[in-house]
């Protein structure tokens, strides 16, 4: 079954081309190959690099390094590093479509975290994804907004519980796909009614958080929802394009026959949701979508 978000994630994430992890082994996975400084330098004509991920301790050497690769490596097209190395104050190539700014490194540094921060003056108008994770909750963007990434498309971020991050992503004009943590009971969707949105992921919601206004959306087209633990009315999705939706550890949902009702679904998973689908229901969708994933509703 298609998994809409999840293909053009990989493709920002892992572009086709070799991709090289920097640093510590952690952040390892299948087909990347992990490397030091001085190897990459010495292969660098051999494997141009498509991806680069940076998981170690800042030092004037790495950051030395780094900033002269950065600016003459045509091939790269996606980013990857700790917080530790903003701001990153480098002349990127304009292939490079994708920065991921991950937690920090050394967390003695989250003290001084507003000296680890995007800088307002540079900006980077070819930038279409940019993911901060922020596992250590400073909220802020890592200083990314609409003035340094201009033509940003793709957004994941975590919320804060003013929803001051919701202002900031109000002002990304050309944004699509947005995929954002701790959502907690932010009214997320008058938050963006003005956005084109055609993809959107939510989780990590308060209790109180409501899908009622999630028709103010009207372009959207693949909707994912984790772990929603409250009434869930499918029949406020009813008229919206869907192409595609994904419910994980959502065990209230109500009126899944309406997902029958959308003539532009194209892509269904059921994961985990304590059963919803009635056996009619059910079959209905195995006969529209023989590959549904609602085996394990």
């Amino acid at each position: 079954m298609i998994d809409y978000f999840g293909k053009l994630r990989n493709n920002y994430l892992l572009p086709k081309g070799s991709k090289i992890l920097l640093g510590d082994k952690e952040l390892l996975r299948d087909g990347f190959i992990h490397l030091n400084e001085e190897e990459l330098i010495e292969r660098l004509d051999e494997l141009k690099p498509s991806a680069l991920w940076v998981w170690e301790e800042n030092s004037e050497a790495v950051r030395g390094y780094l900033t002269k690769f950065l600016s003459n490596v045509y091939s790269l097209q996606s980013i990857r590093l700790c917080n530790d190395y903003l701001p990153l104050e480098v002349l990127l190539s304009a292939n490079v479509k994708a920065i991921s700014i991950l937690d920090f490194f050394n967390k003695e540094l989250l003290n001084r975290y507003k000296e680890f921060t995007w800088s307002s003056d540079h900006i980077l108008p070819n930038i279409e994804f940019f993911s901060f994770l922020d596992f250590d909750e400073r909220y802020d963007l890592g200083g990314i907004s609409p003035i340094t990434f201009p033509a940003l498309q793709w957004i994941e971020c975590y919320i804060d519980k003013k929803g001051k991050t919701l202002d900031t992503l109000r002002g990304f004009a050309h944004l699509t796909t947005a995929h954002l943590h701790y959502v907690r009971k932010h009214d997320v969707f008058s938050a963006l009614q003005d956005l084109d949105l055609k993809m959107l992921k939510l989780g990590g919601f308060d209790q109180g958080f409501s899908f009622e206004k999630i028709g103010e959306i009207s372009s959207l087209e693949v909707l994912h929802i984790n772990g929603y633990r409250e009434y869930l009315d499918l029949q406020l999705i009813v008229d919206l394009p869907l192409k595609e939706v994904y419910f994980v550890n959502c065990t209230r949902m109500e009126h899944s026959e309406v997902l029958l009702q959308i003539p532009t679904l194209e892509s269904i998973h059921i994961i985990d949701c304590k059963k919803p689908l009635s056996e009619e229901v059910k079959e209905g969708l195995k006969e529209k979508f023989p590959l549904a994933d609602i085996d394990f509703q």
